[in-house]
């Protein structure tokens, strides 16, 4: 039984729309080492698309390891780099918080809720 809700706890799903030059990464669920390779594909997804402007929605994100804002920051560097923008339009206060701690609001705009 504990096998099954540990994997619903670990269970994350990421989904991406581009229009208009502007890409939108929804996360839910817990972005860990286990699951960031997802991520990381839709990051370069983005990259190799026209978006100038991301828009992460954290808002059904429960937490993320210190791996995936290794992949946000690795990512944010390169899209910058080209011109690039990064919003978190939506978070939970769990991430609104590990990114105020982080100082990572002041990289971009971080919304709550």
């Amino acid at each position: 039984m504990n096998d099954v809700s540990d994997s619903r706890q670990n269970k994350m799903t990421v989904d991406l729309k581009i229009d208009e030059g502007v890409a939108t990464i929804k996360v839910d669920g817990i972005l860990n080492s286990d699951n960031a390779h997802i991520m990381q594909e839709k990051l370069d997804a983005v990259l190799d698309s026209d978006a100038k402007l991301l828009e992460l929605d954290f808002f059904d994100c429960r937490s993320i390891s210190s791996t995936g804002i290794g992949k946000i920051l690795l990512f944010y560097k390169d899209f910058i780099g080209r011109g690039g923008e990064i919003e978190v339009v939506r978070s939970s206060t769990t991430v609104y918080e590990l990114f105020s701690m982080l100082k990572i609001n002041q990289l971009f705009t971080v919304n709550l809720g």
